[in-house]
């Protein structure tokens, strides 16, 4: 996956802006629509490497779960800031109030596996984080780490769509960007640029 980034050890965080009613922890709904899955399809088959094996996605989507607004700004200037627009920026606030469930329906470029909540406290229930690792790779060998997506959204005049993903690779390894996204033609999405949000790599 191209979303690895082992750098240096290093968290931008950028707080919210816009004023949001978050659910309570674990509300999960399954509400996603068609034009959702081809963002989602879009996004991750853009940050594959052609030699990329299975790929393990969380079930549930991430909800509003990082700070990705400046308090003191406005919502046109953060969505200047990361190469979006008001309308999608938003939108993204008000559809990730919640968390979703994934179904089958994502079109990758390789075979992938959705990974439940449950499967995943199993997986990653000991205290030492290493060994939780040792547990997911024993799991899945040929898997890299875990795609998490919150739900896209879109300006619908403007064609473009906003994603939020993050990528876990290991104890000192993952990353978490905001990816635009342009529509080309009807259904079908392209990846335009992406704004780091934080990233974890060994010093």
């Amino acid at each position: 996956m191209n979303f690895k980034m082992p750098i240096m050890l290093f968290r931008l965080s950028l707080c919210v802006a816009l004023t949001v009613i978050i659910s309570p922890a674990g509300a999960v709904g399954t509400k996603l629509q068609n034009f959702e899955y081809a963002v989602i399809s879009a996004v991750i088959n853009h940050g594959l490497s052609d030699d990329a094996a299975k790929i393990v996605i969380a079930e549930s989507t991430t909800g509003e779960s990082v700070d990705i607004f400046d308090a003191a700004q406005t919502p046109e200037e953060i969505a200047k800031e990361l190469d979006t627009t008001p309308a999608a920026l938003r939108e993204w606030s008000l559809v990730n109030r919640n968390r979703y469930k994934l179904s089958q329906q994502l079109a990758l470029d390789g075979p992938y596996h959705l990974l439940a909540d449950d499967d995943r406290s199993q997986i990653f229930n000991n205290p030492d984080p290493d060994v939780n690792w040792q547990q997911f790779h024993a799991r899945f060998p040929d898997a890299v780490g875990i795609v998490r997506v919150s739900r896209p959204s879109t300006d619908d005049i403007a064609k473009t769509a906003l994603l939020y993903l993050e990528f876990e690779c290991g104890t000192e390894c993952g990353s978490g960007r905001l990816i635009n996204l342009v529509q080309t033609v009807p259904d079908q999405w392209q990846v335009t640029s992406g704004s780091l949000v934080w990233i974890t790599a060994p010093e």
